[in-house]
């Protein structure tokens, strides 16, 4: 059902427009042991705040909405939110994050007993004079612990997505929140591509900044022992610290560490790697990613003066175990679509550090409306691409079928030379015995020339 309307002021034009928090207020407090909260009509989350272990306190901020353009000036419009369903029942204390799906956003939350007590969420779907809405420019908020009575709120022109909470009342919290943006309809002559993963992947797209989040940022010394920086101290520090001053270091000093003046890389077990100074992102075990990612993670284009379009992916984790392990943390791969007059004629798809180049009579496209689509499978485990349904590779390792997640990923695209981490020229990913299982090299210095 629809849990409310409100109305803005004048008619909803062909231009790009956000739904942004508009009021904001705080719900009356609720013990936690035993708490349901939904928020009011016509409102979304957009902040939590809890005291104490599961007898303490907590306490919701909601908002109601309001349509603006891109300077930020009011829009006319009915906002309508749409009640859906409650989520499965997950375990408080896992770290199994939940993500509204695409398009949706958080309008409550349940819990029951304590730390090992069941969460689950209650997601809304916002429209504006029936036009959907996309969730966009999704960011996931630093640790905040549990018990600490520290409220977290969304920014601006965001609402909340999502919420992780892992251990006890003393470990902490993370959250996600997005941006809304009215979808409206896609001009003449464009081009959509579909990703198809495999219904039983397990390793979904991750946006890199989740990743260098997650992350800490480590200095390999080869023989010797590896260092990590202490973003507190501002100093590389010997050994294997996994205290919280070692994750998340800001990303403008990350991307400092740049191709050599020799043309060399900074990635450990390169055949391009410099003498010294090599460096690698290593997150805890293996990153998951976000299994809804059309909309929350974002695909990276590089444009070539011919007229080429390169869209980067990025995954946490590959899986590769077949016989030999070439698993590895870190998995970037990419799409180069060749077009005429704005129409497909073409794609070049990345494979195990190779690319083929299909033409589109071998690539399987259709029309929708007046957008032509592009239609390919990413193989369970690897990410590598295909045009078709089938086994490929090495044994026919690499598996694709249809039935699992679609992710759009020209839904969500960002320019890759704009990516504040375009320049780092170090591992994704933690140092392996040789250099196919460790982190790659990053998109920019792997580009179409």
């Amino acid at each position: 059902m629809f849990t409310g309307v409100s109305l803005v002021s004048s008619a909803v034009a062909a231009q790009t427009i956000y739904l942004v928090p508009q009021y904001r207020y705080n719900s009356a407090a609720s013990k936690e042991s035993s708490s349901t909260f939904i928020a009011p009509a016509n409102t979304v989350l957009t902040g939590r705040w809890h005291g104490g272990d599961e007898n303490g306190q907590t306490v919701y901020q909601y908002a109601t909405l309001q349509a603006v353009n891109e300077y930020n000036q009011p829009v006319s419009g009915t906002i309508a939110v749409q009640t859906l369903e409650w989520s499965n029942w997950i375990k408080e204390s896992s770290g199994i994050w939940f993500d509204a799906p695409q398009g949706t956003v958080l309008i409550g939350r349940q819990h029951s007993g304590d730390e090992n007590g069941n969460t689950r969420y209650l997601t809304g779907r916002v429209t504006l004079n029936g036009l959907p809405t996309e969730v966009i420019d999704v960011t996931t908020s630093g640790g905040i612990k549990e018990s600490g009575s520290i409220w977290f709120t969304t920014d601006a022109r965001r609402v909340m997505t999502g919420r992780m909470h892992q251990g006890d009342e003393n470990k902490n919290t993370y959250y996600r929140s997005g941006t809304l943006r009215v979808a409206l309809p896609p001009a003449p002559n464009a081009f959509r591509i579909i990703a198809k993963l495999h219904p039983q992947e397990a390793f979904f797209p991750m946006a890199p900044l989740d990743f260098i989040r997650a992350s800490r940022f480590r200095h390999h010394k080869g023989w010797g022992t590896d260092q990590g920086y202490n973003k507190t101290t501002g100093s590389w520090v010997t050994g294997d610290d996994k205290s919280w001053d070692y994750f998340d270091v800001p990303v403008s000093y990350i991307n400092s560490f740049t191709i050599n003046p020799d043309g060399t890389n900074r990635r450990p077990r390169d055949s391009n790697s410099g003498s010294d100074w090599n460096v690698f992102l290593q997150p805890e075990g293996h990153p998951q990613g976000n299994a809804s990612p059309t909309g929350q993670v974002p695909s990276f284009r590089y444009r070539t003066q011919d007229g080429r379009q390169q869209y980067w992916l990025f995954y946490g984790y590959n899986e590769s175990t077949h016989l030999i392990s070439f698993s590895h943390q870190g998995d970037w791969e990419d799409i180069i679509v060749h077009t005429d007059n704005g129409l497909i004629t073409g794609a070049s798809l990345s494979a195990h550090g190779e690319r083929t180049f299909h033409p589109v009579s071998s690539l399987q496209t259709y029309v929708d409306g007046n957008i032509q689509v592009l239609v390919v499978y990413v193989a369970k485990g690897t990410h590598a691409l295909y045009p078709t349904v089938g086994n490929f590779h090495i044994g026919g390792t690499d598996e694709t079928r249809d039935g699992g997640v679609e992710w759009v990923i020209t839904q969500y695209v960002q320019e890759l030379q704009d990516q504040p981490w375009k320049d780092y020229a170090g591992a994704w990913g933690e140092v392996g015995e040789q250099a196919a299982t460790t982190g790659p090299l990053g998109p920019w210095h792997k580009k179409i020339q």
